[in-house]
Parts: structure tokens; C-alpha cells; sequence
């Protein structure tokens, strides 16, 4: 199974992502958030490091419909930090950086949480899912086209419900593994 290891820098924490400002645009005014100083900082150095690790790696972006795992062990400079709000900006800098198509398909898993005041840290490992979309692996989905899309009168690469399927979305026209719509 081919993986991509990574180690970043602790990021800024999602209650420092962003700035506001007050904006005008005539005569009304609006709230506009830009990314902060710390963030494009942050997402700078990190898109770039993750590039570079990407070909020394040899790593290839998975296909649509594949989701990754992205195991993560943190090593926080002090207790009481929410790993949560930290998920936000290196998920983004990883799209950017072309590890995957979005970071909608991205499974975090916290390993482990440590204190390590020294080199605060966050290790990551990413790996492919078997699940492809809302099949499980690539021989349940082969058996639903099998099943369903190659005794249909449908263009499987035009089939909507298909691809709603790859987009991990539960939807009525399938019911047990059965497309109800195949024609």
C-alpha cells in the first residue's frame, strides 16, 4: 500500500486561521475574513515542504472516490491544546499541495497525543482507503457495475447515480446493493 509520511510544524489553531475586517463596497459596509499572517506563513512553508515529499516519495494522488487515511500523532509544546481546531489549515495546505483532490475525503485518525515542549510537532502518515465512494473496496464495486451497470442501456461514465455513488452519497435509487433506475 503505498503511503506518504510527512512531518509538520505545529499550525495555527482555527481560532487564529483567519482575520476580519470591516470592508465597504458603495455605501454598505460588510465583515470580510482573509487568511491571517501566521496562516499564509504556515501554508507557504508547508506546501511547498509537502511538494517536495510528494516526489521524493513517489506519491500518486488517488483517484476520485478513493478516500485516504491521514493517521496523525501530535506532539503539543503544552497540555490543554485542542488537536481539533489544528486539523484545519494542514487538511488545506495537503489539498493545495496535491495530495488529494479535496480534503473532503481525507479520514483523520489521532494516534496519539503527546507533550514534547523540545519539538512540537504533528507526524503524519497518509494511505490509501480501500473504499472506493460507498463500496467498501474495489471488488464490491466492480460487482455493483457488474450487476447493475453493464446490463443497463446508460453510458456508465454519463450515469449520474453512479457517480453520486463515488461521492460516497446513500441514495434512494440503490437499495441493497441494486440500482432501482437501470433500464
Amino acid at each position: 500500500m503505498k503511503k506518504l509520511v510527512l512531518t509538520s510544524p505545529l499550525p495555527p489553531s482555527v481560532n487564529n486561521y483567519l482575520n476580519y475586517r470591516i470592508s465597504r463596497r458603495g455605501n454598505k459596509r460588510f465583515v470580510q475574513a482573509y487568511p491571517s499572517e501566521e496562516t499564509v506563513s504556515y501554508k507557504s512553508f508547508f506546501v511547498d515542504y509537502v511538494k517536495d515529499q510528494i516526489q521524493e516519495q513517489n506519491w500518486k494522488r488517488p483517484e476520485k472516490g478513493k478516500q485516504v487515511y491521514v493517521k496523525l500523532t501530535f506532539f503539543l509544546d503544552r497540555k490543554r491544546k485542542d488537536v481539533n481546531n489544528l486539523l484545519k489549515v494542514p487538511f488545506d495546505a495537503l489539498t493545495e499541495a496535491g495530495v488529494y483532490f479535496d480534503d473532503d475525503i481525507a479520514l483523520p485518525i489521532a494516534k496519539r497525543i503527546y507533550i514534547d515542549s523540545n519539538n512540537p510537532r504533528i507526524e503524519i502518515e497518509i494511505s490509501e482507503s480501500e473504499a472506493i465512494g460507498v463500496f467498501d473496496n474495489q471488488k464490491e464495486f466492480e460487482k455493483f457495475v457488474e450487476n447493475n451497470c453493464k446490463l443497463c442501456k446508460k453510458d456508465e461514465n454519463k450515469c449520474t447515480i453512479l457517480k453520486r455513488l463515488l461521492d460516497n452519497r446513500i441514495i434512494p435509487e440503490v437499495e441493497n446493493g441494486v440500482c432501482t433506475k437501470k433500464k
